[in-house]
């Protein structure tokens, strides 16, 4: 039996055997999937992605939709395409796959941000931008600023350079006026910014960290920027912070590390070649020869450096009971490329948005808060250290006279006469770093409390309330040491250090209540969308500043004894610390502006293709006569879907989205600067214009008493906002199930009322000049912008964004009397007095150049002090000046490419200005061989390839002369990334992705400055924009 049983189990275990190798290779067999992917309407899908589930295989749809796939008979295949929902198909054993997808609700019903609502991205009707950063984006990005370089045609961003406090000048399309605000509006999570900000805070987009921006749109033409009346006139940009989510908690920590340094330097001449020029031009045994030292000094290097800067950001979002929620903090630390200038920011925020009454009632609450301290290092030194002759060191070791108080000037070197200051020469610039100490401390914090009621009873009516408020102060303290150049510069100039103090608040409130219906009408086949509302806001600002508060002693005048110098305390200059400077009372000034408001607006739709949107906007301002404070702002907009069209259909396949848009409204600008520009407001009368009182003529003391006497400003009663009348026209397209995307926009912008600085009669006002409402100034532009996906793959994918904008300014109109010959002066420049470099006149550009033309002889070199006589009299005068070239780009566009494989990213963005001109005023300032021995002092020169003598009567108009006027266009990169992410670790609890970038690597230009993007077009700035190389951490999970 024992013997029967083992044989059968050897039968059985043969059968099994058998049979599994005839299964094993029927189940390792695979089968040749053919399928066709196509869309709810029949279209084929071209570039989908069709993966088998947990096995390497997969395939990209065909432009006919089809694709090949080698599977098992087992399998299931995801079958994804960006804005349509995934899906996963059994295969089944089947060969043959006939699958459609869906479109994703969420990317069909995406929405944009308007101002006082949303709308479909499809159905909006004026000419919007939207932006949502990515993890790339953000990481390379230190504020909300740097997320809008290059990404939308129409908008300039000019950075300030390397200084971790200069914040952005922002224009869309061109600036709407010559003397008022051209800054946009920015609008935070439904709250309008004051653009002005406290001493330490650049400008509001500082304050905003890019990891918790969740979009931002940039509202350009009147149709989408009327809603917001008589601020909308330079554009609107509105961000939304990113909010909770329903779910478990989701936590994303994010660390970047960045290391920067001067891209460029000015190249000045070194000591030798210094020292030759020198020598070859005031001669051997000069004054200025016998000046120079022995050393070889690079003093830009003495003021810059190279800095590692970090930041770190962590959030928190999901849901706690009915409670949505997130939670964020951010810390960034940013040393600038100037020795001694840092920024540190802290930011902090909460975000809830739970819903109340079966959802009827929703709520968002948002707080803020943000904690900066600036350190700023004096921009200044990198001046001095252009100008700062290279023959003399940084320290001087001066021989002092026993029981001395230290060394003279705390021991840097110093031009001086007798062991006192020239206070005429170039200061050394690292005293001016190291022998001053200013930094501020700012604190802000916004925020807002939206209530959104969608009512019982009729369920599209929304009634909205926003509460919102923003809030900030700062402390800043400006401390020259004891001893310092600048203290024997300055005030008592007797050395003793002196700290100034400023305070600074300001408070914006605000108060938005609007009802809004949206409603279906099947009976029509039509939705219509009204809202209707009242605005409050109120800016209030308070401060003073001393006049400078002395923190230390002073000296005797030191005593030169055969080069040993003496510096003793004055004992007497004691009683004077803690004393403020000339006992001048601290100044103070307070400010208040209000805007009320009334607005509306229908947006109509109809059989979803033709739509409507009008709006319109009543706004009053404190800053205007009670006459003429009240102003309307209408706009209206359609827009034409023809891709819905019957006619139409047959080009879906291919063109999925074709829309035609026409818009035209009025918004106004009235952020003109002061605050009462229609009333007297007196003030004092110039220092030292003091007269004998009348009421108490005599003080306690029996002398006579002195008093300041005020007089009243110049007043325009009649001055009011400036009005621009924008017309757009604008087409939308998408191709291959939005693989391609495109927009094409023509805008013309006519400003009237505009703001002039005239003359006025004499006799008319207590000012020769004052701003009225007599110009007019023209806008005129295209805009093109396209996104592509070239290739789509299973592990590659190529994405391509590229806009282009031209615009073209010109003046109309400038004073009432239509003088062809008028024409006003700007653009001052530094060096003499009174010199200007720019003009407004009708029929050119705003800021055009104003300059000589200048000859050249035959080798093409100028020619000192020749000018073209342009009227022919025989004589050089102020009217052989020519206005030519414009400092804004005729043309800017941006070129991103981003290129992913497997896990593995790359991207490169490019961006190029085209037609800007940029005066070169440090040049100016430091090719001219007569000004190297001035003052008993030396100075350096630019290297250039010519040198004017600059002492020779005909030289007194050389800074006019256009030789200095540079073709500024370039092209720069704005920045490369390289980046790596593991998508699931951890058992698909943990998403790490790592990136390394470098920004601002190069620069491709013929202008000969130290950087072309010249906001202004006068190049007298000296601090270097960085290179900077950045390492970079994400984490979810």
């Amino acid at each position: 039996m024992k013997s029967f049983c083992l044989q059968l189990n050897r039968r059985s275990l043969l059968t099994v055997l058998m049979a599994l190798f005839v299964i094993i290779p029927a189940f390792s067999q695979k089968i040749t999937v053919q399928g066709t992917v196509i869309d709810e309407t029949g279209v084929p899908v071209i570039g989908a992605n069709v993966i088998a589930v947990g096995a390497s295989a997969g395939a990209a749809t065909d432009f006919d939709g089809n694709f090949t796939l080698s599977v098992s008979p087992d399998a299931v295949l995801s079958v994804s395409y960006i804005g349509y929902e995934t899906q996963q198909v059994a295969v089944n054993g089947q060969t043959q796959l006939k699958i459609t997808l869906k479109e994703n609700s969420v990317v069909l019903d995406e929405v944009v941000a308007i101002g006082y609502g949303t709308v479909k991205k499809e159905d909006a009707t004026g000419s919007v931008s939207v932006m949502k950063p990515d993890e790339i984006e953000a990481g390379l990005a230190t504020s909300a600023q740097d997320l809008l370089v290059g990404k939308s045609p129409g908008v300039v961003v000019t950075s300030g350079g390397g200084d971790p406090q200069a914040g952005a000048t922002i224009r869309i399309r061109g600036g709407a006026s010559l003397n008022a605000n051209n800054d946009p509006l920015i609008v935070i999570d439904g709250v309008p910014i004051d653009n002005s900000s406290v001493q330490g805070m650049s400008n509001p987009l500082a304050m905003v960290s890019p990891d918790n921006v969740e979009s931002m749109t940039v509202l350009k033409d009147a149709s989408a920027t009327a809603i917001y009346g008589s601020r909308a006139s330079n554009g609107v940009i509105i961000i939304t912070t990113k909010k909770g989510q329903a779910g478990k908690p989701q936590v994303n920590f994010t660390a970047n590390m960045y290391v920067n340094h001067a891209r460029n330097t000015w190249e000045v001449l070194d000591a030798d070649a210094y020292r030759a020029l020198m020598t070859q031009y005031w001669g051997e045994g000069s004054e200025a020869v016998l000046a120079m030292g022995n050393a070889n000094t690079n003093w830009q290097d003495e003021v810059l450096r190279t800095t590692i800067s970090h930041d770190y950001s962590l959030s928190v979002g999901g849901t706690a009971g009915f409670l949505p929620y997130r939670v964020s903090a951010n810390y960034t630390k940013s040393n600038g490329i100037i020795k001694t200038s840092s920024m540190d920011r802290v930011t902090a925020g909460i975000n809830l948005t739970p819903k109340f009454f079966d959802d009827h009632l929703s709520v968002q609450l948002n707080a803020k808060g943000y904690y900066f301290k600036n350190n700023f290092g004096d921009s200044g030194s990198v001046g001095a250290a252009v100008a700062m002759d290279p023959t003399h060191p940084v320290y001087t070791d001066y021989a002092m006279a026993e029981g001395s108080a230290g060394k003279l000037f705390n021991g840097y070197t110093t031009w001086e006469s007798g062991g006192l200051a020239n206070i005429n020469a170039t200061q050394n610039p690292v005293s001016i770093l190291m022998d001053r100490n200013n930094y501020a401390d700012v604190l802000r914090s916004n925020g807002n409390l939206q209530l959104d009621y969608s009512v019982h009873f009729l369920p599209e009516l929304h009634l909205n309330l926003n509460l919102g408020y923003d809030w900030s102060q700062t402390n800043e303290y400006n401390t020259i040491a004891q001893n310092s150049q600048t203290a024997w510069r300055s005030y008592k100039k007797n050395g003793a250090s002196v700290e100034t103090y400023k305070y600074e608040r300001k408070i914006n409130t605000l108060l938005d209540f609007y009802a809004n219906y949206k409603k279906d009408i099947d009976a029509i086949d039509s939705n219509i969308d009204v809202t209707v509302g009242y605005s409050w806001q109120n800016f209030d600002n308070y401060g003073w500043n001393d006049n400078g508060v002395f923190m230390s002693a002073g000296y005797q005048n030191p005593v030169n004894n055969n080069g040993v110098y003496s510096l003793v305390i004055d004992e007497a200059s004691k009683d004077a610390i803690g004393s403020v400077f000339e006992n001048k009372p601290r100044y103070q000034w307070m400010s208040e502006l209000q805007l009320v408001s009334f607005f509306g607006r229908i947006n109509y739709s109809l059989m979803d293709t033709y739509l409507l949107t009008f709006t319109l906007r009543d706004d009053a301002t404190s800053r205007f006569h009670k006459d003429c404070r009240w102003g309307l702002f209408p706009s209206a907009a359609l827009a034409w879907k023809i891709s819905n069209m019957d006619f139409f259909k047959d080009a879906t396949d291919v063109m999925n989205e074709f829309k035609l848009r026409l818009g035209w409204g009025v918004t106004g600008q009235q952020d003109i600067g002061s605050l009462f520009p229609y009333m007297a407001v007196y003030q004092s009368s110039i220092q030292g214009s003091y007269y004998p009182g009348i009421i108490n003529p005599v003080g306690s003391n029996g002398e006579y008493v002195y008093y300041p006497t005020l007089y009243p400003g110049g007043y325009d009663p009649n001055i009011k906002w400036e009005e621009t009348t924008t017309y757009n026209a604008g087409i939308d397209v998408a191709f291959l199930g939005n693989r391609i995307t495109a927009s094409l926009d023509w805008y013309l912008r006519d400003t009237k009322d505009l703001l002039s600085y005239v003359t006025v009669p004499i006799g008319s006002a207590t000012t020769n000049e004052m701003n009225k409402n007599i110009g007019t100034l023209r806008n005129l532009g295209v805009e093109f912008a396209i996104n592509a996906r070239p290739i789509v793959t299973k592990d590659f994918t190529w994405t391509v964004d590229y806009n282009v904008a031209w615009n073209k300014n010109e003046i109309t109109k400038l004073n009432s009397t239509d003088d062809p010959n008028y024409f006003i002066n700007t653009g001052g420049i530094s060096g003499g007095t009174g010199n200007t470099v720019q003009a407004h006149k009708v029929g050119y550009p705003a800021y055009s150049f104003y300059l000589y033309e200048q000859v050249y002889d035959a080798n093409g070199k100028p020619i000192e002090g020749e000018y073209v006589d342009q009227n022919g009299d025989g004589q050089i005068t102020g009217e052989d000046r020519v206005l030519r070239h414009q400092k804004d780009p005729k043309v800017t566009m941006s070129l991103s490419n981003t290129f992913s494989y497997k896990n593995w990213d790359f991207g490169i963005v490019l961006r190029s200005n085209i037609g800007n001109y940029v005066y070169n005023n440090v040049l100016s300032d430091r090719t001219v061989l007569g000004n190297t021995w001035k003052n008993s002092n030396l100075s350096n020169l630019v290297v250039n390839d010519f040198y004017f003598d600059g002492t020779l009567e005909e030289s007194k108009e050389l800074k006019l002369s256009d030789y200095y006027l540079r073709n500024a266009s370039f092209l720069r990169c704005d920045n490369i990334t390289l980046g790596y992410t593991w998508q699931n670790l951890l058992n698909n609890n943990l998403r790490l992705r790592l990136f390394g970038a470098v920004q601002n690597p190069f620069v491709i230009t013929k202008y000969n400055g130290l950087d072309p993007e010249v906001f202004g077009g006068i190049d007298n700035n000296v601090y270097p924009r960085p290179t900077t190389y950045s390492l970079g951490l994400v984490a979810t999970f």
